[in-house]
């Protein structure tokens, strides 16, 4: 794995406008050295329009408290529940959280 450098971005924006967001193996065809599950990935956690990338609020942290006592760790529901911040983001957010509660 390396990071993905900005000229990369750039092109995998293009590559999901001619292609759309569904034919990752075809889009990774056109960036050497990445596969369709990076490229994925960095699409829907990092470059896709939808995807909120704001400072996380008290209220999305009670709720992802709440969710969590509710239906356990099932991070792809949630989603639904909050919008613009994807799986991913939702389990970063709620690990980090157990880590500095762990701290104290």
């Amino acid at each position: 794995k390396r990071p993905w450098q900005p000229a990369e971005d750039d092109r995998l924006l293009e590559l999901v406008q001619r292609f759309g967001s569904h034919r990752w193996g075809k889009i990774a065809s056109h960036l050497p050295g990445r596969i369709g599950k990076q490229c994925r990935e960095r699409w829907h956690n990092q470059l896709c329009p939808r995807v909120n990338k704001d400072e996380w609020t008290v209220e999305e942290d009670a709720l992802i408290l709440h969710l969590v006592q509710e239906m356990g760790t099932k991070w792809s529901k949630m989603t639904t529940l909050l919008p613009g911040r994807t799986d991913n983001a939702i389990k970063n957010r709620w690990n980090a959280r157990m880590r500095r509660e762990k701290r104290r």
